[in-house]
């Protein structure tokens, strides 16, 4: 893997520099969580395109990007480093948070886009109030709630361990700033605006945006297809990678006509 930035914006890229016979899926982490929940992504899509997993401002590698931490302005960050990359066939892909980081992006700009992956994730995104009242009150007890209602009671230890460690190493202010984002997205009317194909990805144990939020999406998306990943709550790529990742195969394919 290799460490890059664009005006303070740090990635890790799957190529040093772009193959431009393959597709760019350009991947953007949930609410609280950086580059590093991707890394199943990165090691074994990296032969289908060029895999690249993005900090967002105010994350690990982009924790100096002054930029403003919303979703809108998180859309209009990758933007500009879309324009940056210059590939041909860009396709976003988003869990969670960065679901709706895509979703935002396809609504203000469509010609960029050749494709979505869209990821436990949904156009309308509330958040427990409980929630935010922890990150400020009891970060530590925020985190451990968090790994228990986002994770299913069979993950292994270590998936339980990595997530715990990528909430611990935020800042709480980025974290607050996430969530806070996620409760306040509402894109529920006109997402039926979206013309670009999409994958839709949900899990059959995902409590926090459970498989009617995929369905509604896959249904008012003009091109989609919808996968459900079994054995999975909210952290499909890291729970059941080897699903996720055949089911985005599967799209690049179906993009490619094959």
């Amino acid at each position: 893997m290799f460490a890059q930035d664009f005006n303070e914006l740090g990635y890790l890229s799957s190529h040093r520099a772009l193959n431009h016979d393959l597709p760019t899926i350009l991947m953007v982490h949930g609410a609280g969580l950086n580059h590093a929940q991707w890394n199943e992504q990165l090691t074994g899509l990296r032969d289908h395109a060029n895999m690249i997993a993005v900090d967002l401002p105010g994350h690990a590698m982009s924790a100096h990007h002054g930029g403003d931490q919303s979703i809108a302005h998180y859309a209009h960050t990758l933007s500009e480093l879309a324009q940056e990359l210059g590939s041909e066939q860009l396709i976003l892909a988003g869990h969670s948070m960065g679901g709706a980081v895509c979703l935002e992006f396809a609504m203000q700009y469509p010609d960029q886009l050749a494709g979505l992956v869209l990821v436990n994730t949904g156009a309308r995104l509330k958040v427990q109030s409980t929630f935010l009242e922890q990150i400020h009150d009891d970060y530590p007890l925020f985190v451990r709630t968090l790994a228990q209602y986002a994770l299913n009671d069979t993950v292994d230890q270590d998936i339980s361990d990595q997530f715990i460690e990528l909430l611990m190493q935020s800042e709480r202010s980025a974290v607050f700033n996430d969530f806070s984002s996620c409760n306040s997205f509402d894109r529920l009317d006109d997402i039926g605006e979206i013309a670009c194909p999409a994958l839709v990805i949900s899990s059959d144990q995902d409590k926090m945006t459970p498989p009617k939020y995929g369905e509604f999406l896959a249904e008012q998306l003009k091109q989609s297809h919808f996968a459900l990943i079994e054995g999975a709550a909210h952290l499909s790529p890291m729970e059941q990678p080897e699903a996720v990742n055949g089911a985005i195969i599967s799209f690049l394919n179906r993009l490619n006509g094959h």
